[in-house]
């Protein structure tokens, strides 16, 4: 799990820390750079993923601009030329990124850190015979060395790259498959194969595809069950399946609901109401072993219900926790609030605002016992933040 993301000069954000939990709800008006900090997220994932042509960028859901409208505006009219960013995991493994654009090409951003790694590495392997890659603790001393070199090499030392010689080394980090998902219901519908990052796109493409694969194969009973347990939290919804005599290239679902006649018992999707698609959407993202174990969901609450937003939230903290999933939500909804147990140190909750100079500023509410009010009407009694303060 990711402990610590900090972000400096990127888009809205100066220098921002963030200590996360397992299910994070960000809350704040309009324009406060809620989004900015899941795409700069996004960005240093990209980054450490090796992933930072522009086509990569738009699939991991960040509005993709024109490079030098990616740094910030507020620096004192001092023009930084980096993105920074860095993340802490639970176990102390600690991912920098320096990311700038490329000399070479105006067009694309290259991560100094990871080239200056890349070349310590080639730098430190070439002195490495046949015999001494035997040795168990080569590899770990290699790494040591690295990060040496690495901590050298950069002039801002608060954001050197460190890497614990530890097995944890070489993991992968939850933080490379991490996405920015803003499902929309027209995406949602769609019964063609779709093209995307597998299994769901930031938009909910490739949803029934994916879910069809869970259905064909019998080993993933538990997974379906679970998924149509979650549903329950609509009255009418029974059950799902696949329609008879599906093509390959065809992808839909037979959706019951229990309120209708025998003879009109199914309808698909594109019948079915858009809080249902939301829904099977995030409780398939949060359930499935295939999706990321780290992401985002730009404005959660779309189309749902109140009552329904608050039950919503209690179900997504407890698979998180269930499925080892590492969440930050977005929501102008208040009642997503009154679904959070700020008793629970793994799920937190943050008012993102704007600082007196402009820019992106965050701060944890914490749980307080003598709180008797609930969190919604904290947040709308203008108690908290976030709200707009020229009206």
């Amino acid at each position: 799990m990711i402990k610590t993301v900090q972000i400096k000069n990127f888009k809205s954000i100066v220098d921002l820390s963030l200590d996360l939990g397992a299910f994070n709800v960000f809350i704040g008006e309009n324009g406060c750079g809620k989004t900015n900090i899941l795409e700069a997220i996004s960005f240093g994932a990209a980054a450490s993923a090796d992933k930072l042509d522009q086509e990569f960028l738009g699939g991991r859901g960040i509005r993709v601009t024109k490079p030098e409208f990616m740094f910030s505006a507020f620096t004192n009219g001092k023009k930084e030329k980096a993105v920074k960013i860095k993340f802490i995991e639970e176990y102390g493994r600690i991912i920098s990124c320096n990311i700038v654009i490329d000399p070479d090409n105006s067009k694309k951003w290259i991560d100094t850190v990871r080239q200056d790694l890349f070349n310590a590495i080639i730098e430190i392997s070439a002195g490495l015979n046949e015999n001494s890659l035997k040795i168990p603790n080569t590899i770990a001393n290699l790494y040591y060395d690295v990060q040496k070199l690495a901590k050298n090499s950069q002039n801002d030392d608060e954001f050197h790259t460190t890497l614990p010689i530890s097995e944890n080394v070489f993991t992968e980090s939850p933080i490379e498959d991490y996405i920015v998902y803003s499902p929309e219901q027209s995406t949602l519908r769609k019964f063609e194969e779709s093209n995307q990052m597998y299994p769901l796109g930031i938009n909910g493409a490739g949803l029934f595809q994916y879910l069809k694969e869970l259905i064909l194969d019998k080993k993933n009973t538990k997974i379906l069950k679970e998924i149509k347990e979650n549903l329950l939290l609509l009255d009418w919804f029974e059950d799902f399946e696949l329609p008879q005599n599906l093509m390959s290239n065809e992808y839909a679902l037979k959706i019951k609901d229990r309120y209708l006649n025998e003879h009109l018992q199914y309808f698909d999707q594109k019948s079915t109401n858009e809080g249902f698609l939301y829904l099977l959407f995030y409780f398939t993202l949060f359930i499935s072993k295939d999706t990321p174990q780290f992401f985002a969901i730009d404005n959660i609450d779309a189309s749902l219900n109140p009552k329904l937003c608050m039950a919503l939230t209690r179900n997504l903290a407890a698979l998180a926790k269930k499925h080892k999933k590492q969440a930050i939500v977005t929501t102008h909804n208040p009642a997503i609030l009154d679904g959070l147990n700020l008793k629970d140190d793994n799920q937190r909750l943050f008012v993102i605002r704007r600082s007196i100079d402009g820019y992106t500023r965050a701060s944890r509410i914490e749980y307080k016992k003598e709180r008797t009010m609930k969190l919604s009407e904290i947040w709308t009694g203008g108690l908290i933040g976030g709200l707009p303060d020229n009206f």
